[in-house]
């Protein structure tokens, strides 16, 4: 300092290198559906009782339950396509903390790629998640439901069988039950129960697994039991008799209210369960992903967690997008421990003697109410693995570290796989020999349960991006070191700039060497930095304003097989 006035001065004097901060390695953002809370604008949230708050729970399901021989059977002939409250809950119940949330519509908009019309699609959160800065990995919940696998297809064609069958036999039983009623009719109360049961005899049960038939005989017959027992009383009359037969009656006839109204909701249903599976969806749902893995590659600290939609052939056929290194894709569905949301006035009942809803149903019958809510939340949630999995990676992170493989770990909150691999199955996901789309398998180990058991990007063929732990790792040092060297932007292109920075990398690249991130028994094994005139730079780059950085890291890479080798020890004297 130019010191012109007398006095005492104080300089503090910076004796410390600048240094290098470490980006956050593990905060997903998830772009979807809710059911409140602000649309088009990325939240960060850092618990599930926070996304409760802010965008509401899951949007609530709607189930029949059918009562046959006093057993509850539960049937959902089309389940919601909107999944983002399960994936939080699977997000944080597997280690995850915090997130962002893009709501881009609510459970009245129709789950949307992208649209000439309408903002209100995924392609548009991920347009928004552009101008955020923090994130690094990029889930989309609700691709999940535009593309059915062929399985979930029979699933729910054999649900809307059942609750066809159902109404057939409510017609069925309406029927008998009216003629048996209308045949009460006599000069005696004999005559009269006579008469009924004359025609309940007509309806015989040839193939028990005739609904319709078994429906109809058990209907007659209880409209001539209630006619006996009126008739057993003191001093019946044929008044009595036919008033008990056409209340029994009556009975089935609001049991067929209920089901006309299942059908309905069925049949609303029969045409998006059928198209569930055409290419046109198929290729729509991808196009957010390849739209994502595109992004990625352009930002370059982005990574794109996939579910494998239909299947593997289906999968490398549709994701064409060139940044695969930035994604990795995990299979199958996972079956969790979670029940569906829904609401008792919404859930139809049928075979409960005239009750129509659950909720009605919960005031005259706790059995009958528990037996139905306990079919229904039997119906568990199956889920992509990609919100799971963005908890592991969050997991991983913050426990070991980026460059730990987030693989063989556990679920939590996970029953099953929906499909069980074998290894030779695994073969093919693990090793595409044509585009090098590897995919990670999640398996069931007996003793272990259900385990991650894979570890590559999509771009399972290179030798240097092939594991995500190391594409990831390289992810958080391109950017820590760039925002670290931000503020030498505009500083003298000179030896003494050229020094700090490197100096200023060193340590940090030796700090991830102590840690384990960086191989070598010594840090020059591990890692090397240049920077200066005739090492990076020429005088042209300089005289251009260049300054020119390379880097160079040994990053440790997973044991991905590990070979034990056992030999015969000859014996010796």
């Amino acid at each position: 300092m130019n010191y012109k006035t007398p006095g005492v001065y104080v300089e503090e004097l910076e004796k410390f290198p600048p240094s290098v901060a470490q980006v956050e390695t593990a905060i997903p953002a998830f772009i979807g559906y809710t059911e409140v809370g602000e649309q088009h604008k990325p939240t960060r949230i850092s618990s599930m009782l926070e996304y409760e708050a802010l965008f509401g729970k899951a949007n609530p399901e709607t189930f029949a339950v059918a009562f046959k021989d006093g057993v509850a059977t539960a049937t959902q002939p089309k389940v919601s396509d909107y999944k983002m409250y399960y994936a939080m809950q699977m997000y944080f119940a597997n280690g995850g903390g915090p997130c962002y949330i893009v709501a881009v519509g609510n459970y009245t908009d129709p789950v949307l790629v992208e649209s000439a019309t309408s903002d209100k699609t995924l392609l548009k959160g991920l347009e928004l998640l552009k101008k955020e800065d923090e994130p690094t990995l990029i889930v989309f919940p609700d691709l999940q439901g535009l593309v059915a696998t062929a399985a979930e297809v029979a699933a729910a064609d054999a649900a809307l069988q059942a609750t066809m069958d159902n109404r057939n036999a409510a017609i069925a039983a309406e029927a008998a039950a009216k003629a048996v009623s209308n045949a009460v009719d006599g000069a005696s109360v004999t005559a009269a129960v006579d008469a009924a049961a004359a025609v309940a005899d007509d309806y015989e049960i040839n193939d028990p697994g005739n609904l319709a038939e078994v429906a109809a005989a058990q209907a007659a017959q209880a409209v001539v039991n209630a006619a006996r027992a009126a008739a057993a009383v003191t001093n019946p009359s044929v008044a009595a008799v036919k008033a008990a037969a056409k209340a029994v009656a009556d009975a089935y006839t609001a049991d067929l209210t209920t089901t006309n109204t299942i059908s309905g909701f069925a049949s609303q249903n029969a045409d998006n369960v059928s198209d569930a599976n055409i290419a046109s969806a198929i290729t729509e749902a991808y196009s957010a992903y390849n739209t994502a893995l595109d992004l990625a590659e352009s930002m370059k600290d982005r990574f794109v967690i996939m579910d494998v939609l239909g299947d593997d052939v289906i999968f490398r056929k549709e994701v064409t997008a060139k940044g695969l290194k930035y994604g990795a894709a995990y299979h199958p569905k996972l079956k969790t421990v979670l029940s569906y949301n829904y609401k008792e006035a919404d859930v139809l009942i049928t075979g409960a003697s005239g009750i129509a809803t659950l909720a009605a149903l919960k005031s005259t019958n706790s059995d009958f109410y528990n037996q139905a809510k306990k079919a229904i939340e039997s119906k568990k949630v199956v889920l992509g693995p990609s919100s799971s999995m963005a908890g592991v990676y969050a997991k991983v992170d913050s426990t070991s570290g980026v460059w730990k493989s987030p693989a063989n770990l556990g679920l939590n909150f996970v029953e099953a796989p929906a499909e069980k691999i074998s290894d030779k199955q695994q073969d093919a996901l693990n090793v595409d020999t044509t585009a090098g789309k590897s995919i990670n398998a999640i398996r069931t180990f007996t003793g272990k349960g259900t385990l991650v058991w894979g570890a590559r990007t999509l771009d399972g063929n290179s030798n240097e991006w092939r594991y995500v732990s190391v594409r990831r790792f390289f992810n958080m040092v391109e950017e820590s070191v760039k925002k670290a060297t931000e503020r030498f932007v505009f500083e003298p292109n000179t030896a003494n700039t050229w020094i700090r920075v490197q100096t200023m990398i060193e340590n940090f690249l030796n700090q991830q060497w102590q840690d384990g991130a960086l191989a070598g028994s010594k840090p020059e094994e591990a890692y090397y930095v240049s920077v200066g005139l005739n090492k990076t730079m020429s005088a042209q780059d300089i005289l251009e304003g260049r300054m020119i950085v390379e880097i160079g890291m040994a990053a440790v890479r997973p044991a991905e097989f590990i070979v034990l080798r056992f030999s015969h020890k000859l014996q010796e004297a």
